[in-house]
């Protein structure tokens, strides 16, 4: 295993935008290391997304570089696709996922990298499954599991790709309180018991990233900004990303972060319990 804090991933001085369309970042510089659960945070619109379908080689920036352990994810001596999925594994918003495929067989595709079927691959199907805890479901039609099911089916799935590094767009968007929890206990879990060197997770969902992560990127206008919670609590940064302009004066209500809570409550309530 890579040395806790050891960079996995190294992204510099990053434009990024889509096609014609005006950058959504500017010089932004970001990391995943090695042995932490990495929340990317903001705003809705704010470059999340964007920035983890660039450090997973996905997305071209359009100036500046992304390696994985020294070696470009871009350009001529870039590492071809099999070799960057055997390293890193992505779990996108709107990953699409036959209804009539049963839960092993939809599995079983994150083993296409390696290009074979074989006693090997059976076993490491099983070994995810049971990681993930839905081998009770593996003879289930995709179709017919829960949302929180679902999610789990597709960690397994990227488990499946025996990566270093797991990378997930929105994973707990459509999931109830209880089951984001356990989802974020799950991916928090597989970096703690060394299945996996990093997870990096991009949420809007700021109560969770308050409360699961190791370290956070803040994306927000343009840029993006490292820390903990606690720092980027403390000199407001965090608060105002999500908060944007006051609403006093246009006839809302203001709001303010509870950071306890990781929500955002009506001015004057956020310490009541």
């Amino acid at each position: 295993m890579t040395e806790r804090g050891t960079p996995l991933i190294s992204a510099r001085d990053l434009h990024l935008g889509y096609r014609s369309s005006p950058e959504v970042l500017r010089d932004a510089n970001a990391e995943v290391r090695a042995g932490e659960l990495l929340c990317i945070i903001g705003p809705n619109g704010g470059g999340k997304t964007t920035l983890v379908r660039s450090l997973a080689g996905l997305l071209p920036p359009r100036h500046g570089t992304v390696e994985l352990a020294g070696v470009s994810l871009y350009g001529r001596r870039a590492l071809d696709r099999r070799q960057r999925a055997q390293t890193i594994a992505v779990v996108l918003t709107h990953t699409v996922a036959p209804a009539y495929l049963r839960v092993h067989e939809l599995v079983e595709l994150g083993r296409l990298p390696y290009r074979r079927m074989r006693h090997t691959d059976v076993q490491v199907v099983s070994r995810v499954l049971a990681q993930s805890g839905i081998t009770q479901l593996a003879d289930r039609p995709v179709g017919e599991l829960s949302d929180g099911e679902r999610q789990r089916v597709m960690v397994a799935r990227a488990l499946a790709q025996e990566p270093k590094i797991l990378l997930l767009d929105e994973p707990a968007v459509h999931l109830d309180p209880p089951h984001q929890s356990e989802l974020f206990l799950l991916l928090g879990g597989l970096v703690r018991e060394g299945i996996i060197e990093s997870v990096a997770i991009a949420t809007h969902l700021l109560h969770l990233a308050l409360h699961f992560s190791d370290r956070i990127l803040l994306v927000a206008d343009g840029g993006v900004v490292p820390g903990n919670a606690s720092e980027l609590l403390a000199d407001g940064r965090l608060e105002a990303a999500f908060a944007g302009p006051s609403p006093a004066g246009n006839g809302t209500i203001p709001l303010v972060l509870d950071a306890d809570r990781g929500w955002f409550l009506p001015a004057g309530s956020a310490q009541k319990r």
